[in-house]
């Protein structure tokens, strides 16, 4: 016989699992991301919700053993200690690992950068366009900001193009801050030369290629200069880099439709700014716009509506709910809970890849509160699933037999010579 079964102390729980994984993965994203490959920095973070929703399972099914029966409490809640972490936390470590891996592969050409190179416009009408240094401050705290992983340089220019800073690694924190150093000490002076600032940003990148890494270019002006396109950008369009401007149209019309021209011609992205107040939020937007994308983040730039990464995230975060849901039942080693906890788990999943999707593009910068709420989805269907999916008891005793639990001596419950087999 298949019974349904609620446990309020246990959908408490759960929904405190839920919350607890969302601020323990918020301290994992801070700050590993950049640190680890995202694979295991997604492994990890639903590593650690499943655990915490195993645990927390445990603990209220030993205050009040609802679901499993009072005589699991008395017999196998030693062994559910025992399993606890391999059934949780390495299997869906495993599990996220391998969904950001296959969340990650680009199926086309558009490939996050590894390598950036700013380029800064110091010409005197910046004194003008940016009096209180806007720009400089922009570059310095997107410099401060990458991922460790990455590289970058920077270039200033005015009639002439000069190297501020040479590539460096971003885990270099004294080459870090010398970078931020010599930003702060550009001085507006002379006019525009953008051919010069794209040439020197070429010769830095060929000067510091590596096999493996792909190089981008952010370069801000606020004027026009002449530039044969053709030319200046050739070596752009071979190499398949992607120049992305910021222009300030309200001061230089001409001079935004030049920046326009570069980066629709090498297949970057045109940024304009109304005042150098907005060029912060500009320089974060490109450079989050092509970073590598995340399963529990949203999607930037010109993936932001694939179809095929739609689909591909909410089916990975049903077979994530699907698996906590199989974790919760071999920690608990009832197979009758396994099957109920992973049919509703899969349900649970589905509605929380759901929100993840449809959330982000509607309300995008509120990737804390998404991963709240699809993270106690993801919690609750240790509360909910004998709920949803009855199941067959395999531990009761005393009152709970009396309330119409299966006899413990039937042998279709797993009993064989009068003790109960242990196990799924």
């Amino acid at each position: 016989m298949h019974i349904r079964k609620f446990s309020l102390l246990l959908l408490i729980f759960s929904i405190a699992a839920g919350i607890a994984g969302t601020v323990a993965g918020e301290f994992i994203l801070a700050g590993l991301y950049g640190v680890v490959p995202s694979p295991i920095l997604i492994g990890i973070y639903f590593g650690v919700l499943a655990l915490l929703v195993g645990l927390f399972a445990l603990l209220a099914e030993l205050i009040s053993p609802v679901v499993n029966g009072r005589g699991w409490r008395t017999e196998y809640a030693g062994f559910s200690w025992k399993v606890l972490v391999p059934a949780t936390f390495i299997l869906l470590f495993l599990a996220g690992t391998l969904f950001q891996f296959l969340y990650s592969i680009n199926l086309s050409k558009q490939m996050p950068p590894d390598d950036i190179v700013v380029a800064l416009d110091i010409s005197e009408s910046m004194l003008n366009t940016d009096p209180d240094r806007k720009s400089f401050k922009a570059a310095q705290n997107l410099i401060s900001t990458m991922k460790d992983t990455h590289r970058a340089a920077v270039i200033s220019f005015n009639d002439e193009a000069a190297v501020t800073q040479q590539m460096f690694p971003i885990s270099d924190s004294g080459a870090r801050a010398e970078a931020v150093e010599r930003i702060g000490e550009l001085q507006a002076v002379g006019e525009t030369n953008i051919e010069a600032a794209l040439a020197a940003a070429m010769d830095e990148i060929k000067a510091n290629e590596e096999s493996g890494r792909k190089p981008m270019v952010i370069l801000f002006s606020d004027g026009y200069s002449k530039v044969n396109l053709p030319s200046a950008l050739k070596p752009y369009k071979d190499a398949d880099i992607a120049v992305n401007t910021i222009g300030m149209s309200r001061f230089d019309i001409e001079g935004s439709g030049l920046l326009r021209d570069i980066s629709a011609e090498t297949g970057g992205a045109y940024y304009d700014v109304r005042n150098a107040d907005e060029l912060s939020n500009v320089f974060e937007t490109i450079y989050l716009n092509n970073a590598d994308r995340l399963l529990v983040d949203e999607r930037r730039g010109p993936l932001l509506d694939s179809t095929w990464l739609s689909v591909l995230r909410v089916l990975f975060y049903t077979l994530i709910g699907g698996l906590i849901g199989l974790a919760l039942g071999a920690v608990f080693d009832n197979r009758f809970l396994a099957k109920s906890f992973t049919l509703s788990g899969l349900g649970c999943g589905l509605l929380a890849g759901l929100l993840v999707e449809i959330g982000f593009k509607l309300i995008p910068e509120t990737g804390i509160f998404i991963r709240l709420a699809s993270n106690i989805l993801l919690a609750i269907v240790a509360g909910f699933g004998t709920l949803i999916i009855p199941v067959r008891e395999k531990f009761s005793s005393g009152s709970l037999m009396r309330r119409g639990g299966p006899d413990i001596h039937d042998k279709s419950y797993g009993v064989q010579g009068g003790h109960e087999r242990k196990g799924f």
